[in-house]
């Protein structure tokens, strides 16, 4: 009778143990498993080379950035340019498709928005320190996969839900709810197609948007980057 009883102690710890996991706990593997704080504190700059992929049609990109001082994505499409630049306190867009011929100035809604966009060392690592709030809303199923659903609210006021695969401690998906000319648009992220880079880190090189796949083809760490290219008009 002993044993039985000390067999369920166990148990009962076991389980307790596993439902007192807090939304640090989940956090701190997933920076584990990208390379960690320290590696991923080094990364000050970056460029990115890849395409879009929609319909068939491939549309290849550059996004050129400096953690927390400028962003700048430049796309063409059939002649097109399309120009994308975030800074502190201005941004600044120039796509023909959407009807803006020219550069110009984005709205202070839509900055307050990119401003997250700035801060290349991923959303988690220190996020305390650059002011993030995050809770852990539980486990939710996709697939037959069971993921760890945490909220995150920055320090813009950005709210964004993750889920981390319980497998591999990564995120597998990222979804967030964004004003666009007065309204409310949902947009969902899946994050696939981890690889290593230099430095040691892990990022994903896909991100399936559903009708769009964005594919990385190469991504430069610490490039020296002229901070002109921040500057629309």
């Amino acid at each position: 009778m002993k044993k039985v009883i000390l067999s369920l102690t166990m148990f009962l710890a076991v389980v307790l143990n596993l439902s007192a996991q807090t939304a640090d706990d989940i956090i701190n593997k997933y920076i584990t498993a990208i390379g960690g704080t320290e590696k991923w504190a080094k990364v000050q700059s970056i460029k990115v080379e890849g395409q879009i992929e929609i319909q068939g049609l491939a549309i290849p990109f550059t996004v050129q950035g400096i953690q927390m001082k400028g962003m700048r994505m430049d796309a063409e499409f059939q002649g097109n340019k399309i120009i994308d630049i975030t800074t502190p306190t201005k941004g600044w867009s120039q796509n023909p498709l959407m009807g803006k011929a020219n550069m110009e100035p984005i709205s202070e809604e839509e900055l307050k928005v990119k401003l997250d966009e700035l801060d290349f060392q991923d959303d988690f690592i220190n996020y305390k320190e650059k002011g993030s709030k995050v809770e852990l809303l539980g486990k939710e199923e996709e697939d037959g996969t069971e993921y760890n659903k945490i909220k995150m609210v920055t320090k813009n006021g950005n709210e964004k839900f993750y889920f981390f695969d319980m497998k591999t401690d990564l995120i597998y998906k990222e979804e967030s709810i964004v004003k666009q000319q007065g309204q409310e648009v949902k947009s969902s992220v899946k994050l696939l197609d981890y690889q290593m880079l230099d430095y040691g880190i892990k990022m994903a090189f896909k991100s399936d948007m559903g009708q769009m796949m964005m594919v990385t083809k190469k991504i430069i760490i610490n490039p020296v980057i002229d901070e002109s290219i921040f500057k629309g008009n």
